[in-house]
């Protein structure tokens, strides 16, 4: 079955290189990987399927970190820091579309970031649909957020080739019946598209 759709994961994918925020953290805000696990591993993840509000459970933490601006300032710099966009990777993926592809951003994403992915990273004009975990009630890698694209895009997982850096996000998808594989940089990205679809 021909692919239809593709969809693209945004950290480690569009957003690339990644982890930048982390690195700013661990370097020069003294905020090791230690101290931000319990956050980033307990309820940031209620954050990202929009059960919990960045802003009401951030403070806690950022008093334990020794941050001494406001809550608004640090979500600042962690969405301005991490705006670091593959220009192109999005310059093809806007050829795609002029292609006749339906392309979609497919990301687990808390509110604030969400919204700035929309407005300040231009992803609202560069997809056709933005399908993030926020705004769905799921994410990666559980089942009920393929079967949510699935759904809204009304197309069987055989039309839908999924990128993402995380194999078990990748496995996940797989698992659905989609075409998928993992993201490494775009080189490896142009070479193994064309092997689903010839593409100029």
């Amino acid at each position: 079955m021909p692919i239809k759709a593709i969809c693209f994961d945004a950290d480690g994918v569009l957003v690339y290189p990644q982890m930048q925020f982390a690195k700013l953290c661990e370097n020069k805000l003294g905020i090791s990987q230690e101290m931000r696990d319990p956050f980033f591993k307990g309820v940031f993840n209620e954050c990202l399927v929009g059960k919990a509000e960045l802003l009401d459970v951030l403070p806690p933490f950022l008093k334990k970190w020794n941050w001494s601006g406001s809550t608004e300032e640090f979500v600042a710099l962690w969405q301005k820091t991490d705006h670091v966009i593959d220009t192109e990777l999005i310059t093809t993926i806007k050829k795609l579309r002029q292609n006749g592809f339906i392309c979609c951003l497919a990301t687990s994403q808390e509110q604030h970031r969400a919204e700035y992915m929309k407005k300040e990273m231009g992803f609202l004009e560069v997809f056709d649909h933005l399908f993030i975990s926020c705004e769905m009630g799921t994410q990666k890698p559980g089942d009920a957020y393929y079967r949510y694209i699935e759904t809204h895009l009304r197309l069987p997982g055989e039309s839908i080739l999924f990128w993402d850096d995380r194999p078990r996000n990748v496995n996940a998808a797989k698992a659905r019946g989609w075409n998928a594989e993992v993201y490494t940089n775009y080189e490896q990205f142009l070479e193994t598209l064309a092997l689903y679809q010839p593409f100029k």
